[in-house]
Parts: C-alpha cells; structure tokens; sequence
C-alpha cells in the first residue's frame, strides 16, 4: 500500500472522518484507548471499514510519522485535472467574491500542509497547486499538518499553472502574487472583489513567468531584518488581509 493516500493521528483522522473523505480505518489493538474506541464507533456508524491491527502495522504504513494509534485511507481525491477546474470555474457564482489560493512549487509537505490548512480557514472556495514540482498533495505529512483541511477544501492540480491564473483571470478574478521585491505593499490594496492569491516556493519566491501572469505583485512589510517570511506564515498573512477587508 502506496503512503499518498493515507492520514494518520487522532485529530486528522477525526476531521478527515467528519468530511466523509475516509474509505478504511486502521486502529492498534494492543490497549484500550477511549478515543480511539469513541472514534472507531463514529467510523462504523457513518459505515466507514474499521480493521484493528498489531500497532508495528501502523509503523509499517507510515514509517516514522506520529499516528497516535490509528491510520486511515484517504477516499481519491477529486478535482486532479485542468479539465476539473475549468468546469468548477465556469459554475462558479462571481457575486460571492470568491477568495483562492493557488501556491507556485511549494515543495515542502509541512508548509503546503499549513498552507491548506490556513486557506480553509480563511474560507477559501478553492486551492491550486501544480501537478509536478511540489509537495505531493497525497502525502500522509500534508495530511496531518492541513489538520483535516485536506478533506474539507475542493484542491486542484494542474499541469500549467499559468494557464490557470488566465483562466480565472479571463474570468474575472483579479490575480495577486506575493513577491518580496514587490514595491506595493498588500495593505495598499483592495482585496474585496473576486481574488486569486498566488503564493511562491519556499527558496525562491514566485517564478518570473507567474509573476508576470498576475495583475499585481505585492510584498508584506516586514519590521524586522529577516529577508522573508515562511510561505505558511506569508499565507496567513494574505488571506487573513482579504478576510479583514471582507468583514470590515
């Protein structure tokens, strides 16, 4: 059994569990633990496959990430072609403003994880991450740091990220990119209005060519002398800058 599918540890089990995104549990059977035995009753009621196994199992699906007693199969993710994208965008309904990630080589599972997890909070209709150059969106380690987000979020992967942005460009979403050497800075925008936000891999930022396809580059104004933030944190950042603005 491939470890792109599955999720391991208590919350992130429950979460993935509560967004019907599970199609197989695996609980150790070497003790009574009550959250375990309260969440494999929560499994079999909503009729998900609970198998209890020697715990060295559980080691063996996912090696050295913490699984608290418990492993789970993540049900195939939807929405993993240009072809998926592009008939969500055409339904989508524009008054809402819809808010949108979409995060350029992100390569490290923990940071697209937090990322992922960050844009559900921020209530984002949607995230898009490129198929090749980043973080496998299957990875049992994106699975545990998005702590359930992973289920809840409609995720596209496409071949050509470019292409995407002018899609929904040609849509009418007005696309921002974060970029250190940006001269505007965020907070000088308005972020109310239908957005794309496109975020750039850990140790170089967005690609020139990205870069060029946004409407605008911005940067975060940092007081400090570190030359930048992690994209996780420069995500939350972003989003939470269009939530304020929406809410205010």
């Amino acid at each position: 059994m491939s470890e792109r599918d599955l999720v391991a540890g208590v919350h992130a089990v429950r979460h993935a569990l509560e967004a019907d995104a599970l199609a197989t549990i695996w609980f150790a059977n070497d003790k009574r633990n009550p959250r375990l035995e309260a969440l494999a009753k929560l499994a079999k009621r909503r009729g998900v496959r609970c198998l209890f196994v020697p715990r060295e199992a559980l080691e063996r699906m996912v090696g050295e990430l913490p699984h608290q007693g418990v492993v789970a199969r993540m049900r195939r993710l939807r929405g993993a072609r240009m072809a998926d994208f592009v008939s969500w965008l055409s339904s989508l309904d524009m008054d809402s403003a819809p808010l949108l990630l979409l995060l350029d080589q992100v390569t490290d599972p923990h940071n697209l994880g937090a990322c992922l997890r960050t844009a559900e909070a921020a209530g984002c209709a949607a995230v898009v991450v490129p198929k090749d150059r980043a973080a496998d969106i299957h990875s049992p380690v994106v699975a545990k740091a998005a702590c359930g987000a992973l289920a809840r979020l409609r995720l596209f992967q496409v071949t050509n990220l470019r292409q995407a942005i002018q899609r929904l460009q040609a849509k009418g979403f007005w696309v921002v990119g974060l970029a250190g050497e940006a001269t505007r800075s965020i907070y000088c925008l308005s972020l109310t209005g239908p957005l794309a936000m496109v975020m750039g891999s850990e140790g170089k930022g967005l690609r020139p060519l990205i870069a060029k396809s946004c409407d605008q580059c911005v940067h975060i104004p940092m007081a400090g002398e570190v030359e930048s933030l992690n994209v996780s944190v420069a995500t939350g950042v972003a989003l939470f800058e269009a939530v304020r603005q929406r809410l205010a």
